[in-house]
C-alpha cells in the first residue's frame, strides 16, 4: 500500500526537461534514482541564486544508514550531479508531499507579488523548503544586485500564505495588505493593460551566467534560468475564484 501511495505522488510531479526545474522536478529526478520509497523520507530542498529557479537544487534525504542520518543529491539540468553524506547532518521532519501544493515557481510568483506590493527591485533568491511539524514551509531569501540581501518571506506550501514578512522597504510607499492588493489588481484586470507599476523582479539584474559553475556547498552557486513556464498552482487557481466571488457582487 506504501509503494502504491508513493507512486501515486511520482507520478503527479511535473518533469520539465528543457525548462527551468522547479523543486518537484528535482525531487522526482532523485526518486527515479533512489526509488519510490524515498518520496517519504525528503526532510528538505534548497536551491541558491534562483533567477527564478535554481541552476542546481539539493534534494535531502533522511537515511539512517548515513554517517549523519541524511544524505543530500545535487539535481542540475534533470540528472544527479552530485551527492553525499554530511557528517554534521541531523535528521529532520519529512514533507508530506500530499500536503506540499506550492511549487518553486508558485513561491516565486508570491515573492514577487509581495516585492511589488512594496516597491521593492530584486534580482534572485533563495529557496529552502522545509517541515517545522505542523506545516511545510518555503523559506525565501531575497536578494537585489545592487544592495545585497533585500528582505525574506516565509510562505505556507500547503494553502500559499505568507506566514512571516521581512522585506526592506525603507523609503518607498507602504505595502498594501492583500484585500486591498485584490482590490487594485482586479481593477486592473477589468479596465486592461494600462501604465503603473509591473513586477519588480529584474531579469537583467543578475550576473552573466556561467554554466561552468556547480554547486558545491552554501556559499557557491551560479545563477539560474529565467524561464518562467506560466504554470498556475492551485493555490492562485483558489485565490483567483475568491477574488472573482469577491468582486462579482
Amino acid at each position: 500500500m506504501k509503494r502504491l501511495f508513493c507512486s501515486a505522488i511520482l507520478a503527479v510531479l511535473p518533469l520539465a526537461v528543457h525548462a527551468a526545474e522547479t523543486a518537484y522536478t528535482a525531487i522526482r529526478v532523485v526518486a527515479k534514482k533512489v526509488g519510490d520509497e524515498a518520496l517519504g523520507r525528503v526532510i528538505e530542498v534548497r536551491g541558491k541564486a534562483g533567477s527564478p529557479e535554481p541552476q542546481v537544487w539539493k534534494v535531502v534525504l533522511a537515511d539512517e544508514r548515513a554517517r549523519g542520518g541524511v544524505h543530500e543529491y545535487e539535481v542540475q539540468r534533470g540528472k544527479i550531479s552530485g551527492d553525499r553524506s554530511p557528517t554534521g547532518g541531523h535528521p529532520g521532519i519529512p514533507l508530506d508531499l500530499n500536503k506540499v501544493n506550492i511549487d518553486s515557481d508558485g513561491a516565486f510568483t508570491i515573492v514577487n507579488q509581495e516585492a511589488q506590493k512594496a516597491h521593492l527591485p530584486f534580482d534572485r533568491v533563495d529557496y529552502v523548503l522545509t517541515n517545522t511539524g505542523r506545516v511545510s514551509i518555503w523559506h525565501m531569501e531575497i536578494f537585489d544586485g545592487r544592495n545585497g540581501r533585500v528582505g525574506s518571506l516565509e510562505i505556507a506550501a500547503d494553502s500559499g500564505n505568507v506566514t512571516n514578512r521581512d522585506l526592506q522597504g525603507a523609503g518607498h510607499p507602504p505595502a498594501q495588505d492583500d484585500r486591498e492588493f485584490l482590490r487594485d489588481q482586479a481593477a486592473r484586470d477589468h479596465r486592461g493593460p494600462g501604465p503603473g507599476p509591473g513586477p519588480v523582479y529584474d531579469e537583467g539584474r543578475r550576473p552573466p551566467r556561467d554554466d561552468r559553475r556547480e554547486y558545491r556547498d552554501d556559499d557557491d552557486l551560479g545563477p539560474g534560468i529565467f524561464d518562467i513556464v506560466g504554470k498556475i498552482t492551485r493555490h492562485f487557481e483558489k485565490r483567483g475564484r475568491q477574488v472573482k466571488s469577491f468582486f462579482g457582487h
